[in-house]
């Protein structure tokens, strides 16, 4: 992995710390066994429009008992710990996340701490776990000692086990039995009706034998809008992997989690699904030759910028250019532009865009790091 030194980040890292356990986003996530015995799964992922998604691989190792693969939000480095959003290993196992609000008097530190800290309980869970009752069985005893108290995990291993688990309990379901779980505290006994999603993905399995159609449909019909940033579908008994989404012209990408573990230790954004099946040549990046900039150019790119996951972005004149100030008051300079809308940070490799959002009809600030991570703020009006 390369160094994660880009200033603004790590503070916008703390945003992040315990990331889906703080974020208020909606998913559906549905766990059902079909006639045949196999096992499928499902998840919408629901966030801030404009923050880069990722799937990142991990190999078995030395260290790591199984292969895994997880899902994350901004950057692959929260794919590595307690950002991450799902995931899913060779054995089978496989676990997502629904926001609940949060569970009153459960205090973290009634269980032991996990001694390898916070950050590593999900690679831990992914990397030595191959069944549902080996995680009920963790959570018995361990729990993250900041937060997990306004989540709930939905997990589901091979044999047609699944389960939710969160602060208000830990319910396993009745065997055979399919599992349907949205933004609602299902341990705490609270009424699911009012959320839309669930009576919908609830019909589409008593109506349909589970498989990869129905699991189309139910990602499809409980999509909600641009807020649907990705769906993924598994079949645990087989390994196969759909990955899903609206950035990705060229549709669906299938893949399997044995080839997906094959090809290494990986990241791939979801911008370029392709890439999970297709080789992409490296390309170094030419170093950038400086233009001047016009006044009135650099005018439009003026203002305050906002992307509710990142927080509020000001771009502003300075003696030597652009000045960005984050929302927490830390400011930097840009080098002179490449082309008129294409920046740089000084000694980061970070590239800055300014440009007009056609469907918003607003500016938007885009900031790269190769795919590494990306994020968009768009200008108040």
């Amino acid at each position: 992995m390369r160094k994660f030194n880009f200033h603004a980040i790590i503070i916008l890292s703390l945003t992040f710390s315990i990331l889906c356990w703080t974020q208020t986003y909606a998913c559906t996530t549905v766990s059902a066994v079909a006639s045949n015995g196999q096992v499928w799964t499902c998840n919408n992922e629901d966030g801030e429009i404009g923050v880069a998604n990722f799937i990142n691989v991990f190999p078995k190792s030395v260290e790591v008992k199984y292969g895994y693969f997880t899902l994350s939000y901004f950057s692959p480095k929260f794919g590595e710990g307690s950002g991450i959003q799902g995931g899913m290993n060779e054995e089978g196992l496989t676990f997502d996340f629904n926001t609940i609000h949060q569970v009153m008097g459960f205090d973290p530190k009634s269980k032991k701490a996990f001694p390898q800290g916070d950050q590593q309980i999900l690679p831990h869970i992914l990397g030595t776990m191959k069944s549902v009752q080996e995680v009920i069985e963790f959570f018995k005893i361990y729990w993250f000692q900041s937060g997990f108290t306004s989540a709930q995990m939905h997990v589901a291993d091979r044999q047609g086990r699944f389960a939710i688990i969160s602060a208000s309990g830990i319910q396993l379901a009745e065997k055979g039995k399919f599992l349907v779980s949205t933004n609602f505290d299902i341990c705490g006994k609270e009424d699911g009706s009012y959320c839309w999603r669930y009576p919908k993905a609830i019909a589409l399995l008593k109506e349909n034998e589970p498989g990869l159609k129905t699991m189309m449909s139910i990602c499809r019909e409980t999509k909600q809008g641009e807020s649907t940033l990705y769906s993924n579908i598994q079949n645990l008994t087989t390994g196969d992997i759909w990955f899903l989404s609206k950035h990705d012209s060229q549709g669906t990408v299938k893949t399997n989690i044995a080839g997906l573990l094959s090809k290494g230790r990986k990241s791939y954004t979801f911008n370029d699904l392709k890439s999970l099946i297709e080789d992409r040549p490296l390309v170094q990046p030419a170093e950038p030759t400086p233009i001047e900039l016009k006044e009135d150019v650099k005018d439009k790119y003026f203002g305050i910028y906002n992307n509710d996951f990142t927080g509020k972005v000001t771009i502003q004149s300075d003696q030597d250019g652009i000045k960005i100030t984050y929302s927490d008051g830390i400011s930097t300079v840009l080098a002179k532009p490449q082309t008129e809308n294409a920046f740089f940070v000084p000694n980061e490799n970070v590239r800055v865009e300014f440009n007009l959002d056609k469907k918003t009809n607003q500016m938007k600030v885009s900031f790269y790091q190769n795919d590494f991570w990306r994020f968009d703020a768009w200008k108040s009006d």
